[in-house]
């Protein structure tokens, strides 16, 4: 992500190997910006990439 630079660290996890359609973005232990599981969809277009972006921001400012 050059946008943020070394501000931070994007990891996976396999939650059920084999499964898919649980794509989560999360500020661990703050907030989840995207679950497409909960209804959010794929990232599919760029005003959820905004979103999730704009969240992120929010996160490195506090």
């Amino acid at each position: 992500m050059d946008t943020f630079g070394e501000k931070i660290h994007v990891t996976g996890e396999v939650v059920a190997p084999g499964m898919t359609g649980d794509f989560e973005v999360e500020i661990v232990g703050r907030k989840v910006l995207h679950s497409k599981k909960n209804g959010h969809g794929f990232v599919d277009s760029d005003k959820k990439l905004k979103r999730i972006m704009k969240g992120i921001e929010a996160a490195l400012s506090s």
